[in-house]
């Protein structure tokens, strides 16, 4: 069982890395949607980030998100706590991701940053 405190608090510093001064400017005009359908939990989540500037967190179930990842919580702790690759999770199946290639380009500029 994951610890909603703990999903929580990574979710949010997931969405704190789009204003990190090491990235922030490779967002500026970006308007996307992201979601996150975490399996286990049967919930959806969704960023929504207006020139590179993320929106608060909410949970709802978008029809047609710019970019949708779909995963376990347990994956999703494992990828923000580096105990796994986003490419080793995707090889497994573990993770599912719809976004252009650009897209997925950009995103992985957050991936080096450190949660706080």
């Amino acid at each position: 069982m994951v610890d909603r405190d703990e999903f929580m608090k990574i979710l949010n510093a997931q969405r704190k890395k789009f204003t990190h001064k090491d990235v922030a400017r490779f967002f500026k005009g970006w308007n996307k949607t992201m979601q996150y359908c975490f399996t286990d939990l049967d919930e959806y989540y969704v960023i929504e980030l207006v020139d590179g500037i993320p929106k608060p967190i909410v949970q709802e179930k978008l029809e047609n998100p710019d970019i949708m990842y779909t995963m376990s919580t347990e994956t999703f702790l494992a990828l923000n706590k580096g105990e796994i690759s986003g490419f080793k999770a995707y090889q497994q199946g573990k993770l599912i991701v719809k976004a252009t290639m650009p897209e997925i380009m950009k995103l992985q500029k957050l991936d080096k940053l450190q949660i706080d």
